[in-house]
């Protein structure tokens, strides 16, 4: 009987899809045109220690450390010229990841699909942010735009994101 052979394409998706029963943190941001038209610009980026958080949002560490944080993941998303960015991080429980919400919540705000634990923040000049929470898991989407349609983008980043963390 012939042995099954694994190929790369077959190792990747189960990397990225959490096999074992416990979803890999990867699996936690968009896949490459789920928001329709928008790919990955690379592999997502999982951070699970301190150091590496500090290399990864150089200084802005202890705002999530201090809050419980476990791990995060990062990705890149590009259509054209546009990028936008995700990040969700593991705060470890529900309470400490509305604690990191509440304290990054923006003054000037619009909430997603009436959604009070997802918000767009406003008060940028040339950019749209946007924070969420889902139970354990804290959202993050930027884009360098301040369009209708990157309005738009950012927004259907989030749900989908959280869609995945939920």
């Amino acid at each position: 009987m012939a042995k099954p052979r694994l190929t790369i394409a077959t190792m990747v998706l189960a990397a990225l899809a959490g096999c074992g029963g416990t979803p890999s943190p990867a699996s936690r941001v968009p896949a490459s045109n789920e928001v329709s038209g928008w790919t990955l610009a690379g592999w997502p980026t999982v951070v699970d220690n301190d150091t590496a958080l500090y290399n990864q949002i150089d200084g802005g560490a202890p705002k999530y450390m201090d809050r419980g944080w476990k791990s995060s993941v990062y990705a890149t998303y590009q259509q054209g010229d546009s990028i936008v960015e995700v990040a969700v991080h593991d705060m470890g429980t529900p309470d400490n990841a509305q604690s990191l919400f509440e304290f990054d919540l923006p003054v000037s705000r619009v909430q997603i699909n009436n959604l009070p634990s997802a918000v767009v923040d406003l008060g940028l000049p040339n950019a749209y942010a946007a924070e969420a929470v889902v139970g354990q898991y804290c959202i993050e989407v930027s884009i360098d735009d301040r369009s209708d349609a990157a309005l738009d983008d950012v927004q259907r980043f989030v749900v989908a994101t959280m869609n995945r963390c939920g």
